[in-house]
């Protein structure tokens, strides 16, 4: 009987059967797994014992897809133990195509050998073809005499992609290899629109012999997006070479050619198209645009990932380079030249040798103008900012004086709802110094004392009516080590919107106590500490199409659903941090903006007479406020001494008596004091000073420096008593 049974047990094996017991009981051992037996597909592809990259990848998609994903994981782990040369890998990408590679990281089964396959192969490839040793070599062979290197070194550049635009037109800027021209143009025609951008942004360059070749290149391609960069040459240029090949691009690509009221009318029109702000490029999938531009510096051609405002204003600096050169004595092309260029230097962060030329030319007047124009939108952000520096180094206070009634352009700039445009405002003018009133004065201590708030945090107002989402909403953030300050909306918003530069973003959501959204949106857009902050307002799904409507003017306002945990919240953010742009500041550079701010203050309180126009008192309470923060403590305390007000004087003495701050900021307490008391007198209630006795008093257990340091304090009360004679009478009178 005991032999049936197990011959029972071995057929039920055999059979796929299991025997199905109690939760509680063990599983009876299972026989190992039996091999897959090999199809005819599986023998031949094992018989064709493939080794080259592209046989191993075929190998190792083909087995997946017959579920044989032993052996498709096998011929990837060999191809990663090959470790193929960037040749080898292209070659195979030849044969097969990227898509290819891509697949290996897509098919689960395959994991993770599929993976690290697809990411050895991309990264060998991208290495190889951008390599610019690699890519040399292949240009120069295009000059070969021998057919088939040279095809395969065409076909290497053009599988480059834009990485063969430098290393082409280095050989079109030769004319020592003039002969090697008709070959390179070959090459870049046959790139089609790939290679557009960057011949479009070459023609930019001052080397008229290059220029030339491009206009070919272009007459070639048909490229129709050529002319508003080549026709102020045409007119304005005397190299001959280069107006024949302008003229011939003219000819063959829009039959006519301008004379110069045509093309100074066509430059004007494309200009204003560009600084209108319309859509003029097609945008990456982070919504902002890859621009190319020629560097002068470098001589080559770069691209960079830029908001499609930013990317209007420096091509339009590119065309009003050739408008200036037509127009130059039109003072507005002389404003919009310098605004374009100083935009051009603040977002691609080039050289202002041509900014210089154009001061030295027209005067710093020129660059007030532009900072005028510049202060009417946020777009223009980048040329604010460098405006106030160029203001700023003239040290000439005359740029504060009101005309006819109006703020100067620096004061002005101090109420720019954009931070960064505040503190270059503020920096100007500080570096300028004035000794004297100006209209607006009052402004640079607005922005001093907001500057002067700053802790280096990174806050999030959450602006939700229904408390368990508010709180949800800000447990989320806490996760991302960002800091939340809730609120139901309403003045509570504001408040906490208002309250210092580190609020980063805001999120706003339906419902939400009064005012309403829109309205809160608005509100905010009109004060300047929250006009360029981010705003993500969360809606439910069926109003979201309404809201985007409503908001499509705003492109810091983004409507948006409820984030339900911190990838969604980190994908929102993302994106309302990227609407800021190059303009969003760091927790870093806010951190380093209080301190500078402080010390400035400190600085002119050192001179209070100087700077008496001012209204230091204004900044007392961000002074009290920001006393207890050690990273800017010590000189907080110098400004709280020399502000002397009663509270001051209450501040100074409560964190000098603390025995849990740090000794020496208490000690610099101390000495802020008593310059405090020299100043103004004791301005302490009685209340106050008797309260400072019980202190000492009580004192007696605690460490000998603090004791110490409360002595002090009582010292300092006490010494305009000292020479007081109470068994003398009065001394009335002088």
């Amino acid at each position: 009987m005991q032999r049936f049974f197990q011959i029972a047990l071995i057929l039920a094996a055999l059979l796929g059967l299991s025997i199905v017991r109690d939760g509680a009981a063990q599983q009876t051992e299972q026989p190992a797994a039996q091999p897959p037996v090999d199809t005819a597909a599986i023998q031949a592809i094992k018989e064709s014992n493939p080794t080259t990259v592209a046989d191993l990848v075929r190998a190792a998609l083909v087995t997946a897809d017959l579920d044989r994903t032993d052996l498709s994981k096998a011929y990837l782990q060999k191809l990663i133990d090959n470790d193929p040369t960037g040749e080898e890998v292209w070659a195979a990408q030849r044969k097969l195509g990227s898509a290819q590679f891509v697949r290996l990281q897509t098919l689960d089964t395959i994991q993770p050998e599929g993976g690290k396959a697809s990411t050895l192969l991309l990264d060998k490839l991208q290495a190889y073809l951008h390599d610019p040793t690699r890519l040399k070599t292949a240009v120069d062979q295009l000059a070969s005499s021998d057919i088939t290197a040279k095809s395969k070194a065409a076909r290497q550049l053009i599988d480059a992609g834009t990485a063969a635009a430098n290393p082409l037109f280095a050989v079109l800027a030769d004319p020592a290899r003039e002969a090697e021209y008709p070959a390179v143009k070959k090459v870049l025609v046959h790139f089609g629109q790939v290679m557009h951008p960057p011949v479009l942004a070459a023609v930019d360059s001052d080397d008229p012999h290059l220029v030339a070749e491009l206009a070919d290149v272009a007459r070639q391609m048909q490229l129709k997006s050529a002319m508003p960069f080549l026709v102020g040459s045409f007119v304005t240029t005397d190299n001959a070479e280069l107006k024949e090949a302008i003229g011939l691009y003219l000819d063959d690509v829009v039959a006519h050619r301008p004379d110069t009221a045509e093309a100074k009318a066509y430059l004007a029109k494309r200009v204003n198209a560009y600084l209108d702000g319309a859509p003029m490029f097609p945008l990456n999938a982070e919504g902002e645009v890859d621009l190319w531009s020629w560097n002068p510096d470098s001589k080559q051609v770069e691209v960079h990932q830029l908001p499609a405002t930013d990317a209007n204003v420096v091509v339009a600096g590119q065309l009003l380079h050739d408008l200036y050169a037509i127009d130059g004595e039109n003072p507005e092309v002389q404003m919009l030249s310098t605004l374009a260029e100083m935009q051009r230097i603040g977002v691609l962060e080039e050289s202002d040798e041509l900014l210089k030329q154009l001061v030295a030319a027209h005067g710093i007047e020129v660059v007030e103008a532009a900072l005028k124009r510049s202060l009417e939108g946020r777009k223009y952000a980048h040329a604010s900012v460098i405006a106030c520096e160029q203001l700023g180094a003239t040290k000439n206070a005359d740029l504060l004086l009101a005309v006819d009634g109006n703020l100067s352009q620096l004061a002005r700039a101090l109420q720019s709802p954009v931070y960064r445009v505040r503190r270059a405002a503020a920096k100007a003018i500080l570096e300028i110094d004035p000794k004297t009133p100006y209209a607006g004065s009052a402004e640079l201590l607005d922005a001093l004392g907001f500057m002067a708030n700053s802790q280096g945090k990174r806050l999030i107002v959450i602006g939700e009516l229904q408390q368990q989402r508010a709180q949800e909403m800000g447990s989320l953030l806490a996760e991302l080590r960002l800091e939340p300050l809730v609120t139901a909306g309403g003045a509570e918003l504001f408040k906490a919107a208002y309250s210092s530069p580190d609020v980063e973003a805001i999120f706003i959501s339906k419902p939400l106590a009064r005012p309403s959204v829109m309205e809160t949106v608005q509100v905010l857009r009109k004060d300047r500490r929250t006009g360029d902050l981010p705003i993500g307002l969360i809606s439910p799904i069926e109003e979201v199409s309404q809201f985007e409507t409503r908001t499509e003017n705003d492109p810091l306002t983004h409507v948006m659903i409820r984030p339900n945990d911190t990838e969604g919240f980190i994908f929102q953010l993302q994106h309302l941090y990227r609407s800021q742009g190059r303009l969003l500041v760091s927790a870093e550079e806010r951190e380093a903006d209080a301190e500078f701010a402080v010390s400035q203050i400190t600085r002119m309180l050192d001179a209070e007479e100087d700077y008496n126009y001012y209204n230091f008192l204004k900044l007392e309470e961000i002074a009290i406020r920001r006393l207890v923060d050690d990273s800017v403590a010590l000189d907080v305390a110098k400004l709280l001494g020399k502000l002397a007000t009663p509270a001051a004087q209450v501040a100074l003495i409560d964190y000098a008596s603390d025995p849990f701050h740090p000794l020496a900021i208490r000690q610099a307490s101390v000495e802020a004091l008593k310059d405090a008391i020299s100043r103004r007198g004791i301005l302490l209630s009685k209340d106050q000073i008797i309260t400072q006795y019980d202190r000492y008093n009580a004192s007696e257990k605690l460490d000998s420096d603090t004791q110490a340091v409360l002595g002090q304090i009582l010292d300092i009360i006490e010494a305009p008593t000292q020479d007081v004679r109470f068994d003398q009478p009065a001394k009335i009178g002088p």
